[in-house]
């Protein structure tokens, strides 16, 4: 008799912190499928803030985020379609920040202004965590997607810098503008990706110095030849 009455107190006082637990427990938000996608993009950036890509699963950034891991794998397929998501976000700020930019009067001429904000991006841990580890876990093809601007953005940067050179810009100056810019930025993602080695082959230590030295060069070989096929002043 006493121990089914112990029993009986030891299970009322399991129910009992049950219930307790379940008061406690957070309830899910409902959130539309953007703000639901949007937000485990930004708990899988804050993830690789501090850790590299292949230190997270997809388990940690639903964690993070407060959402299950088959929600995740519904939005991005697998843990590569939400790193290359993560990184296109990122490329889309870039790309809005080099448009605004581009409205500047005069920043035409000063294309220096322009790299840095590539390089600046290309500097970010963040950034070339993920794009390094894209190249090593994925198709070239496939990661050289996850590396393109969303919806052709280097031709719709070209586009605009025509639009603001002449009220009519022919197919021909928005095809050595997109030529120009995409050069500069593979240029700029190569030097990023291996600047130990660059630097070391020119017998020299990475250094702020050197991105600076890099960056107004390659910033006057493209007003050079901006210059020459189109007449940039």
């Amino acid at each position: 008799m006493a121990r089914q009455r112990r029993r009986i107190r030891a299970e009322r006082r399991v129910e009992r912190v049950e219930r307790r637990a379940a008061r406690l427990k957070p309830e899910r938000r409902r959130r539309s499928p953007e703000v639901a996608r949007q937000e485990i993009l930004a708990a899988a950036e804050r993830l690789f803030t501090k850790h590299g890509p292949e230190e997270v699963g997809l388990k940690d950034i639903g964690r993070e985020a407060g959402v299950s891991h088959a929600l995740i794998t519904h939005y991005f397929g697998t843990y590569v379609g939400l790193c290359e998501s993560v990184l296109q976000r990122r490329l889309m700020a870039v790309r809005e920040i080099a448009t605004a930019r581009l409205r500047e009067a005069g920043v035409l001429s000063r294309p220096d202004e322009l790299l840095a904000i590539l390089f600046r991006t290309l500097e970010d841990p963040v950034h070339l965590r993920l794009m390094k580890w894209l190249m090593a876990n994925e198709k070239e093809e496939s990661a050289m997607n996850a590396f393109a601007l969303q919806e052709q953005g280097i031709q719709a940067i070209a586009m605009q810098v025509a639009g603001a050179l002449t009220p009519q810009p022919s197919k021909p100056l928005v095809d050595t503008l997109s030529l120009a810019l995409v050069t500069a930025v593979a240029a700029a993602i190569g030097y990023s990706l291996t600047k130990h080695a660059l630097a070391g082959a020119i017998g020299r230590e990475p250094s702020p110095e050197l991105d600076a030295g890099v960056r107004g060069t390659l910033a006057g070989m493209l007003q050079a030849y901006l210059r020459e096929t189109i007449g940039l002043r």
